[in-house]
């Protein structure tokens, strides 16, 4: 009788376990989308055409380079 009624108590703890961490994460993502979506705004991705162009910006301001290849076959 021991052995039943342990599982049934921890199946319901483990459900409210999960419900209370969903209630208290919920407004934390909340605010870090928030924060992100102001931080993207803020700074906008300046794209350039070239590699050559790319390069010298990258040499120019030490920041690395971000090369984005598509194709449509």
């Amino acid at each position: 009788m021991f052995n039943s009624v342990v599982p049934k108590h921890l199946s319901y703890f483990a459900a409210l376990s999960v419900l209370l961490l969903m209630a208290v994460s919920i407004p934390v993502f909340a605010d870090s989308q928030d924060a992100t979506t102001e931080e993207t705004t803020e700074a906008q991705i300046q794209w350039v055409d070239t590699v050559e162009e790319a390069i010298k910006q990258s040499t120019e301001t030490g920041k690395p380079i971000m090369m984005d290849f598509y194709t449509d076959w």
